[in-house]
């Protein structure tokens, strides 16, 4: 079992009282995600100072998937917003050890320190999307025309244009001393979706959001997900949670 000891508040907590920030009611289990539309422009530098964030729901409860039988997990908040133009995702990571594999995009970045996120716009159709994303910014994304045709060597190749940015509290890569985590802010626009759909108010999707967390504090790397069970890792869509789009009041 993965033991681990926090010194430090988790980074949400930091960040809210940096900025002044509200969290929005944390999600719960197993209740819908409601996405709410943005109220505002964000802007995407690893901030999540905009007043629009206040409006996003939050995700708290990560349960452990690897190693199996821990109890332990790294405190990390999500959030998702929306617009005509992007899905907006937010990944807020308390990580006392923050280690990026690689910058190169569509690297398999899981190999280090990751935010990562699937969603599928239909549970009639096969296709499904992963955004894998590191501490320096680096992503991988993937368009899945389905679980069996082959993953990332296959679909490595797509590419949705997201705009990432992110902020590390601490040093990436240096295991000397103790940081305390990294955000991830990213805008996916909207028409990488177009294939299988385009959301509007009241649209139901499915999504997981998921970490990979590698630390000296621990002895093994810990995988985390938003979902309380999973068969098959991170691409077992049938426990994805419900995600439902609304529009502006």
């Amino acid at each position: 079992m993965s033991s681990r000891i926090f010194r430090f508040a988790p980074l949400g907590l930091i960040l809210a009282a940096a900025t002044g920030c509200q969290q929005q009611a944390t999600v719960k289990v197993g209740a819908p995600y409601t996405c709410h539309q943005a109220t505002g422009p964000i802007t995407i530098d690893g901030k999540l100072d905009e007043p629009a964030w206040k409006d996003a729901e939050t995700i708290t409860t990560f349960y452990p998937l690897d190693p199996a039988k821990t109890t332990q997990t790294t405190p990390t908040v999500f959030r998702m917003l929306w617009d005509k133009q992007n899905l907006y995702v937010a990944f807020e990571c308390t990580d006392d050890d923050v280690w990026s594999y690689s910058n190169k995009a569509d690297d398999e970045l899981w190999n280090g320190d990751v935010g990562e996120f699937f969603i599928k716009p239909s549970t009639q159709k096969r296709p499904y999307y992963e955004f894998v994303t590191a501490p320096n910014g680096a992503q991988y994304d993937g368009r899945y025309s389905s679980r069996g045709a082959g993953g990332f060597n296959r679909f490595k190749g797509w590419n949705a244009h997201a705009k990432i940015a992110t902020k590390i509290d601490g040093t990436d890569g240096n295991g000397d001393d103790d940081d305390r985590g990294y955000v991830i802010e990213m805008a996916v626009p909207m028409k990488a979706f177009a294939q299988d759909g385009l959301p509007a108010d009241g649209t139901v999707w499915t999504f997981g959001a998921f970490r990979y967390d590698y630390s000296k504090s621990f002895e093994q790397p810990l995988l985390m997900m938003s979902i309380p069970e999973s068969k098959s890792g991170f691409h077992y869509y049938e426990g994805y949670g419900k995600l439902i789009f609304k529009g502006k009041k």
